[in-house]
Order: C-alpha cells, then sequence, then structure tokens
C-alpha cells in the first residue's frame, strides 16, 4: 500500500527532520512525488545534484524495504554511515565484509531491522541473500548509477542485466533508476532493459555552472609534468584528483608530486591491495590527504566536497567518462575546474583499450578449451593461467570469459580472491557468432565515443555547449567561468591594432600566427619551422609552401631556434597540436583572437632582430625572395664577394643563387665569370667527358677556381644546349 498523499510542505518538513537540509533541490521533491503517486521513474541529474537523497528520503514515506543497487562497496559505505549519522536503519552486504558479519546482516534483514539496505548487482546470484530477502516486502528498488546497465554507456557491468529478471521475481516494485551520464539513447536502454517502458523521465539538465573546463596541449611527457606544477601550486586550496590512462602513470605523476613538488599525494588504482585502497579513499574523504592520482578505478562515491580541481593527464576514452570524472569537482557549488591535459599520441592508448576490448570467436574457442574440463563440470581457475594456457592477454581473458558466459558456453558460480569458479557449458558455434558480433558492434561503438572525446579536446568552440549537446541537453551553456575557449571571447583585447607601431621582436609571434592561418593545409611543426626558415627542401616547391607570404620570414634564426618558438606559443595556449599518427599544428580561440587584434604576444627570442637585419628581411620579401635579392644586389653592380659579405651569407651559397639565375636565363655566365676562368672551366668539363659530378671537374682545375663558379658555367652550357634544341 501507497501512503496517502504527502504535501510539498510535508515532505520539506521530513527533510529538514532527518537530513537537515533547508529545502530541496531542483528535480528532489518532483521525483520523490512520483514514487508516492506510484511511478517508476529515472531521473538523470548532474553529478552532485542530490541523487541520492531521492530514494533516501523516499524510503522514510513508503512501508517495507528500500533495496538499493550499488555497484562500488566504497560507495555503500559512505552512504550508509551517512544514513546511521541521521538515525535511519540501513546496511550494506557485500564480500569486502567477513562471512559471520554477513551472516549477521543476513538474519538481521529476514526480520525486518533495516529500511534501506545496499547491495552490488552480484549480490542478487547468492541464494542466502535470496532467502534472507524473502521475509521482507520490497517496498522500492533503486538501481544507482543505472548507465551500467547499458552496453552503449562508457561503464558497462554485465551483472545489471540481470536486474530485471531479479525484479520480477521480487513481485516488479516500485523502481528508480538514478544517473549523472546518459545519453538519450542509453537513457532509453536502461529503461527498457529494466522492462520500464512507460516509467516517467526527470531529466535535470547537464550544466554544472561552477565548472570551468579546460584544455591544455603538449607534445612531450616533461610539458604535463610542468603543467602539473603549475596547477598544484596552492597547497591551501582544497583537494585535487589527477586522472591517469595506466596504474603505471598515477605512480610516477604520484612520485613527481611528493618529490619534486613536495605535496602530499598518493596513488590509486585497481592493482593496490583492498586494504591499501580503503585507507587511502577514507584519507582523502576525511581531508587528511589533498591529492590523489588514480586510474578511474577512483570513481564511484567519491563525493569529496571541497575538491577544486580535477585534472586529466590522459585522455578518457569517452565524453560520458570525462564528464562523470570532472564532475567530482565542486560538489560544495562553489567554483571549480576541469582540465585536460592532451598530446595527440594519448589517443593511442584509449585505442588499444577498445582493441583488447574485442576477442574473435577463434580467441573465444582457444579461452574454453584452455578450461580443459567435461562440459557440465566445474572447475576453479585464474585469469593468469587462462592467459598461459590460451596465449591471450589477461584483459582479453576477462573480457572473453563474460562473453563466454553470455554464450551460455559457461557459467561464473563464485569466487575467492583471484580464483574463480566456473562451470564449462556445451559450445554453441551460433550463439557464440551472435555474441562476437555483438562485441564487435559495442567496438564500434567505442570507437565511435572516443573520437567524440578527440573532438572535445581539439574543438575550438564553446566546450560546455559540445559536453551539454552530447548529453541531449538544449538549455543554456551559461557559466560564470565557462571554458578556455570561450575566455578569448569574454576578454578579447580591442582589433585593428596598427601593427607598424609594434617592434621586430614583437612581430615575430604575429608573423608565425599568421603563417598557419594563411596556410591552405594543415602541417606539422616540423614543416611550419622549415616554411617559416625559407627551407629549400624539395616539397617547399611540390606543395606551394613557398608561396606563403610568411615563407622565409624567419631566415635569420636556425630551425631549432624556430622550433622553440613554436614551444613557447604552444605553452601559452595560442597553439595546439592535433591529429593522431601525424599531429598538426593550428590555432586556438586565443590565438585567432590576439591575431585579429595585431597583439604584442611575448615571446623569448635566442639572440635580437636589428632593424638592418628586418630591413634586409623586407628587401628579400619585395625581391620575391633570397635568390631574387642576390639578383638585384648583382644587378646593381655588386661582385659576388660583396653580396656574400653584406648579405652575411657564404660566396658558396651565393654563387649557388647565381647558377640558378644563369639557368633560368636571368643574368648571363659571362657577367659573373671573367673569360679566362671560364675558358678552363670548359676545357675542363670537356676533358672529364660526360658526368653528373662536379668533382672530376674540379679535380682538373687550379685551386683558386670555386665549386661555385663550376655551377655556372655548367649551368650556363645547360641552358645554351636548351636553347639551341628549341
Amino acid at each position: 500500500m501507497l501512503p496517502e498523499s504527502i504535501t510539498n510542505a510535508q515532505l520539506v518538513d521530513s527533510l529538514r527532520l532527518h537530513f537537515g537540509f533547508p529545502d530541496f533541490r531542483t528535480g528532489q521533491a518532483e521525483a520523490i512525488q512520483n514514487l508516492l503517486d506510484g511511478r517508476h521513474t529515472l531521473v538523470v541529474m548532474p553529478t552532485g545534484a542530490g541523487k541520492s537523497l531521492i530514494y533516501q528520503l523516499g524510503a522514510l514515506q513508503l512501508p517495507g524495504l528500500t533495496l538499493v543497487i550499488s555497484p562500488l562497496i566504497a560507495l555503500m559505505k559512505d552512504q550508509v554511515d551517512s544514513l546511521e549519522r541521521c538515525r535511519i536503519p540501513a546496511t550494506f552486504i557485500n564480500s569486502a565484509i567477513p562471512a559471520n558479519e554477513q551472516s549477521r546482516r543476513l538474519r538481521a534483514l529476514s526480520i525486518g531491522q533495516y529500511r534501506i539496505v545496499y547491495v552490488a548487482p552480484e549480490r542478487l546470484r547468492s541464494v542466502s541473500f535470496g532467502e534472507a530477502l524473502g521475509h521482507q516486502k520490497v517496498s522500492l528498488l533503486a538501481v544507482d548509477e543505472a548507465h551500467c546497465i547499458s552496453e552503449w554507456g562508457h561503464d558497462f557491468r554485465p551483472d545489471y542485466l540481470y536486474i530485471a529478471a531479479w525484479r520480477a521475481k521480487l513481485g516488479n516494485p516500485l523502481t528508480i533508476a538514478l544517473t549523472a551520464t546518459a545519453t538519450p539513447q542509453v537513457q532509453d536502454d536502461i529503461l527498457r532493459l529494466l522492462g520500464l517502458p512507460a516509467a516517467c523521465k526527470m531529466v535535470t539538465g547537464f550544466n554544472r555552472p561552477n565548472l570551468t573546463f579546460s584544455v591544455r596541449y603538449f607534445t612531450l611527457l616533461p610539458r604535463k609534468l610542468e603543467a602539473l606544477r603549475k596547477l598544484i601550486a596552492n597547497p591551501k586550496e582544497g583537494a585535487t584528483i589527477v586522472y591517469t590512462g595506466t596504474r603505471n602513470d598515477a605512480e610516477q605523476v604520484a612520485e613527481f608530486l611528493r618529490r619534486v613538488l613536495r605535496v602530499d599525494a598518493e596513488h590509486y588504482h585497481a592493482g593496490l591491495e583492498s586494504e591499501a585502497r580503503a585507507n587511502i579513499q577514507e584519507d582523502f574523504m576525511s581531508g587528511n590527504l589533498r591529492v590523489v592520482a588514480a586510474t578511474n578505478a577512483f570513481g564511484l562515491g567519491i563525493d569529496r566536497a571541497d575538491v577544486r580541481q580535477v585534472i586529466h593527464y590522459s585522455l578518457p576514452g569517452s565524453l560520458e567518462a570525462y564528464y562523470q570524472e570532472a564532475g567530482r569537482a565542486g560538489r560544495d557549488g562553489l567554483p571549480a575546474s576541469a582540465t585536460l591535459l592532451y598530446a595527440p599520441q594519448d589517443r593511442a592508448l584509449q585505442e588499444w583499450f577498445i582493441e583488447t576490448s574485442f576477442t574473435s570467436v577463434n580467441e573465444l574457442r582457444a579461452l574454453y578449451e584452455a578450461l580443459d574440463v567435461p562440459d557440465g563440470e566445474e572447475s576453479w581457475v585464474t585469469a593468469e593461467n587462462l592467459s598461459r594456457l590460451s596465449s591471450l592477454p589477461e584483459v582479453k581473458v576477462r573480457v572473453g570469459l563474460d562473453q563466454l558466459e553470455r554464450g551460455g558456453a559457461l557459467k561464473r558460480l563464485g569466487s575467492a580472491g583471484v580464483r574463480m569458479l566456473l562451470r564449462r557449458g556445451a559450445w554453441d558455434g551460433e550463439a557464440i557468432q551472435a555474441v562476437s558480433n555483438k562485441a564487435r558492434e559495442h567496438k564500434r561503438h567505442k570507437e565511435t565515443q572516443l573520437g567524440r572525446m578527440i573532438a572535445y579536446a581539439e574543438a575550438n568552440t564553446c566546450r560546455r555547449q559540445i559536453l551539454l549537446a552530447h548529453f541531449g541537453d538544449r538549455g543554456q551553456a551559461d557559466a560564470p567561468q565557462c571554458c578556455d575557449n570561450c575566455r578569448p571571447k569574454q576578454a578579447s583585447p580591442g582589433t585593428g591594432s596598427d601593427v607598424s607601431k609594434l617592434s621586430e621582436h614583437q612581430k615575430v609571434a604575429l608573423i608565425i600566427l599568421d603563417c598557419v592561418h594563411r596556410l591552405k593545409t594543415r602541417v606539422g611543426r616540423r614543416k611550419l619551422a622549415q616554411i617559416l626558415k625559407g627551407s629549400r627542401a624539395s616539397d617547399m616547391r611540390k606543395f606551394h609552401y613557398d608561396q606563403n607570404p610568411y615563407y622565409g620570414r624567419l631566415a635569420s634564426f636556425s630551425q631549432k631556434e624556430i622550433n622553440g618558438l613554436l614551444e613557447q606559443l604552444i605553452r601559452q595556449g595560442y597553439f595546439k597540436v592535433v591529429g593522431g599518427k601525424y599531429p598538426v599544428i593550428c590555432l586556438t580561440p586565443r590565438g585567432e583572437s590576439d591575431l585579429r587584434a595585431k597583439a604584442a604576444v611575448p615571446l623569448q627570442l635566442a639572440h635580437p632582430i636589428s632593424a638592418e637585419a628586418a630591413a634586409r628581411q623586407k628587401a628579400e620579401r619585395e625581391a620575391g625572395g633570397t635568390i631574387g635579392f642576390t639578383a638585384c644586389l648583382f644587378e646593381q653592380g655588386l661582385e659576388p664577394t660583396e653580396i656574400a659579405r653584406q648579405r652575411g651569407l657564404a660566396i658558396s651559397t651565393i654563387y649557388g643563387h647565381l647558377a640558378r639565375l644563369i639557368a633560368g636565363g636571368r643574368i648571363s655566365v659571362d657577367a659573373v665569370i671573367c673569360a679566362d676562368a671560364r675558358q678552363q672551366i670548359e676545357a675542363a668539363i670537356e676533358r672529364a667527358g660526360p658526368t653528373d659530378f662536379l668533382a672530376p671537374i674540379k679535380a682538373l682545375l687550379p685551386e683558386e677556381i670555386d665549386w661555385g663558379m663550376i655551377r655556372c658555367v655548367v649551368e650556363a652550357q645547360k641552358y645554351e644546349r636548351s636553347n639551341g634544341e628549341l
């Protein structure tokens, strides 16, 4: 029997009495009223919006037991501790507590001592739990982190698929499903898989206006560590979570924070002993530990209110995963930041994760045969042994076991530490093929998810709007401090600045920015440095890079020095490096904004640019490039040695320019080489015979005749023969 209608005022009184909150947050009262009206409900609220309170307060208004299915032990403990402080009888039952304590709690459950009980979804398979629960009436079933039921979500957990069948055995009690990160597709999937197609949807929006989103771009690992140094500079400001993609990265980042920055930091990942993980989490939640470097194992149940920043050291696999992890910042409603440290090569790790999540039929067969027991018999095994016997990595073994179970080829009966009790079933080729096909479809979905995550990381548009649109939230992306891409627009400098007022030093950054802006195709850092240097590499002409108005504009710098300037602009947020295997460089919104404004961008130059050098470069540009400038000086009557001295170039370089001018018919060889020297060179050419090399010719000539002089005569002969044929 459902309670008689309860007014909103009565609900507020109950809220204040039991939980001490003055009023409801957005959507909480409406969701509770849905339950009191007997309507199954899906609640989608941002992280930190108070989803748990909905079923907790709802439980107090309903008769009987509220059963909460939750995926993480730490979350259960924190919730139960909080409820006990509010004098609400609650408990959790999971494998982390001793067997005798489990038995005690099951007995207490069977005689109705609890109003709220938390269990993990795998507990639904326990016979003893089912027997204890059979003595009680379940008035409300709450499925927390409900996105875990969907294969199209970011945190799929196969045990969630058994909830619907188990719910039917309970008599289909009133059900509420809750999540913070479900796209419209996943929302529909949750209701379908729970058997609740007509349930009410309560989607309050995904915007977290107190969070500021930003992406910082890097090309080298040390730069990421340097960014961490700046981000975790003030030990007095709240807590920080640094998410990494691997266990090794978590350990290395924590070590860097401890040893280099002298910050009290710990690493956290699934490879640690359960006691160590529990101690680290408890220290973090209690405020004794300020910084944790962790994999995504440090996840559900982390609701410390004063987390001021979440830093992603590695690229997550999906926007759902990113937003859920980023949402652990600022749960107290105060300003907080979510920063992604992005390097193009980061995607390789996620691509590897995706590849190992798929097992072919042949791999499943190898794993099945590695069980090596007759059909219907049971066996205790470990993932390590199965990996050795099947020649599959452990990560594929774990995925493969799940797929074999879904195909009916085995059944998992329980576990003890690293050991698993399995019963082998019959091999059904069609069923296994169907499972493999589904896994392949899932793999393609993950690739799409990764593509959207990369698009977010590389975007120049509003990051908050990208996130909200991904979750189907059409509301305004309003926030006091939105994101790094919006920041330049909010504080844009005046446009139309007079470039003539800038010094040559100040113009360097604008030259580089505008060079990238004018390129028709994106290029990498090395190619950009070549363009700015005025490289003579063959692809400069082939791809028309030499037509860029800034080709050779930084010729007075070495290519290494230009690379240093590019690195400065990347670190200052004017450029970003994007792409995968072949990363390219492009402007950020800040770079675009300052280029439009002709702003003075600070750069540390390896050496100053003198007015004389700037004038010489301008003359070169006006002459059509370095060779054209040599031609102008030569036509003014300067000798090759004088040109070399004036331009600060080697005499061989000037002769190389003149040889190309002769080959093009712009100047005569007689204007460059005196008659006597030309006769000697031509004679040596005749004696050396046909050759594509100058060395045999040089060997026949006196020392004072330069290689460049020989090249000029050779080019003259080629030009004359060519004209003769015409």
